[in-house]
């Protein structure tokens, strides 16, 4: 009865989490309502969040960027890479395009409380300075939108991938060869790669 109960709870929590990446994935693709087309004049970043397992294993960084608008007199918080920002930017700050860079981005509520306290709390020394927010500062414009979403989508596709393997390798009667070993392998190496992306 313990057994059966614990393999319902296992398919539970899969199930949740193939509809979260599904729902996410989809939603994030299809959201017309929280897009916003901007124009950056100046940005500079104000915030860096390492992530790490167990404080010892790097596994990814996080950047948060003030852009400026000139003509409009407003700013918003951009979550981005920094390759982004050293490829558009020069080092005060200033777009490297002429008229500044005019892009398209997702807004999402930043997720983590205490980093979200954080951004609010480095904007607010902006208060009395007449710059507005085009976008609340609990938003951060994401860059990658549609690269994550994607990768949630990948992962998908990728858990299909080895539950299928697994799901045949468990029916044969012959021993594995090799070349199924290798190919489960690096499907596996990449899911991870994804789920931990996914995850932080």
């Amino acid at each position: 009865m313990k057994e059966k109960a614990k393999n319902i709870f296992l398919i539970f929590l899969c199930l949740m989490f193939i509809g979260y990446l599904l729902g996410t994935g989809i939603y994030d693709l299809v959201n017309t309502k929280d897009l916003h087309s901007v124009n950056i004049d100046g940005c500079v970043e104000i915030l860096e969040i390492e992530h790490s397992i167990n404080g010892l294993i790097p596994v990814g960084t996080d950047h948060y960027y003030l852009g400026f608008d000139e003509d409009g007199n407003s700013a918003f918080l951009i979550k981005a890479s920094k390759r982004w920002y050293s490829k558009n930017f020069n080092e005060q700050g200033d777009s490297n395009t002429p008229g500044g860079l005019d892009i398209t981005v997702l807004a999402k509520k930043v997720s983590d409380f205490d980093v979200r306290e954080e951004l609010l709390s480095r904007v607010s020394q902006l208060e009395g300075s007449g710059v507005v927010f085009s976008v609340s500062p609990e938003y951060s414009l994401e860059i990658d939108y549609k690269i994550r979403a994607m990768e949630k989508l990948a992962l998908l596709v990728l858990g299909g991938i080895i539950a299928f393997i697994v799901f045949k390798i468990s029916r044969s009667d012959t021993e594995v060869s090799g070349t199924v070993k290798k190919i489960t392998l690096v499907v596996s190496i990449v899911f991870l790669i994804l789920l931990l992306k996914v995850l932080i």
